[in-house]
């Protein structure tokens, strides 16, 4: 998983913000896709909080591409901040 771990830099407006990307984890594949799906799991610092929509992200390596994106709750133990999914089916 070589993106685990990176800091994604997402377009916003008035100014871009950081998400580091905490979790990558499969998902079902009902399909039968050629392409397995799969579930990425996103953290912003406390002080930022994005709305659910589409940004587009870049990282070293990434991008920029539009991502789809979706406010969930913070885990018990997580670490502060905000957290963001993004489905791949």
């Amino acid at each position: 998983m070589p993106l685990l771990g990176n800091i994604f830099l997402a377009d916003c407006s008035p100014q871009t913000a950081e998400l580091h990307l905490v979790e990558i984890s499969p998902s079902r594949n009902f399909a039968q896709l050629d392409r397995p799906p799969f579930i990425l799991i996103f953290r912003s610092a406390p002080e930022v909080l994005l709305v659910s929509g589409s940004y587009a992200l870049r990282s070293d390596g990434f991008g920029p591409d539009l991502i789809d994106i979706i406010q969930i709750a913070s885990p018990a133990a997580g670490t502060p901040g905000h957290y963001y999914q993004a489905v791949f089916n």
